[in-house]
């Protein structure tokens, strides 16, 4: 099927000339005129009458043009789609998410990428953040959204995006609950829920818990809390519900709310993909310099 053929018989018609069409089309008017008769063999019909100077649809005409169409604008797009891949550099990215930052956020960040990239896998790796810092398993993480201290591999090039308050809660039906102060000792006398870490990883958990519930899922943490089952740390914004509501308590304790840092993870000698710089773009706009 020629499909300049159909541009010509489209654009004859948009144009209100063969002559006009092939000026559009960059080509002489017989070429155009030939290839809208080879159509008309083709297809075995008639797409214009031949009385008067300008092209008129004849009724087969008339319902060959919204196909014709459709074929065209459907060939725009695979060719839109087709360059879009070729400049690609990667058709795939590895992204590790802080187990701690609320799904919603990057459900955000990522239904915007998915927009701009429908062509990019997205392999999404939920760890804690001490585990995503020293990730050394395969496939290798393009970037990482994770809160970070001080001490990080000296590979990596660290974004800052700010300051997330974490704060640690019981069940108010907890023993705790109901204590006016604490002290640490006190606290860490407690059974504490944890995020599971799946290396050897050190992890950034106090070493003196005399008890520890580590689960694999954040929600899983949080509900486990909520039932009374120990003391969690987590993100404020994503607990403030259940504390706004009673159902969790702040622990009476100096440090019970504290800041940590949230930024942009990636290797320094990587270079960065166009998509993986939108990706960058996209957490940036959603985390950096906003109240969380």
């Amino acid at each position: 099927m020629n499909l300049q053929a159909i541009q010509a018989f489209v654009l004859s018609h948009q144009l209100g000339s063969i002559s006009a069409a092939a000026k559009k089309m960059q080509k002489n008017r017989a070429q155009l005129s030939q290839w809208i008769s080879n159509l008309e063999i083709d297809w075995n019909v008639e797409l214009f009458t031949r009385s008067g100077h300008k092209p008129v649809l004849s009724e087969q005409g008339l319902k060959m043009l919204p196909l014709c169409e459709q074929l065209l604008s459907a060939k725009q797009h695979l060719n839109e789609q087709v360059e879009q891949i070729a400049n690609l550099d990667c058709l795939r990215l590895n992204l590790g998410v802080s187990a701690y930052l609320q799904d919603s956020s990057i459900a955000k960040v990522l239904s915007q990428f998915n927009q701009a990239y429908p062509q990019v896998d997205l392999h999404i790796y939920q760890r804690r953040d001490e585990q995503l810092l020293n990730w050394q398993q395969q496939p290798s993480l393009d970037l990482a959204v994770c809160f970070y201290r001080d001490a990080f591999p000296s590979q990596f090039t660290v974004e800052p995006l700010c300051e997330m308050p974490v704060v640690a809660v019981c069940s108010r039906t907890h023993q705790l609950a109901s204590a006016t102060s604490t002290t640490l000792q006190q606290v860490l006398s407690h059974t504490w829920i944890t995020v599971l870490s799946s290396t050897n990883t050190d992890l950034w958990d106090p070493d003196t818990v005399q008890r520890q519930i580590a689960v694999e899922h954040h929600s899983l943490a949080i509900e486990l809390c909520l039932r009374g089952v120990g003391v969690f740390v987590g993100q404020q914004q994503q607990l403030n519900p259940y504390i706004e509501t009673g159902e969790l308590v702040v622990l009476a304790h100096n440090d019970a709310i504290a800041n940590e840092q949230l930024g942009l993870i990636y290797s320094k000698q990587a270079t960065v993909s166009p998509a993986q710089q939108a990706l960058i773009n996209l957490c940036k706009a959603e985390f950096r310099n906003k109240p969380h």
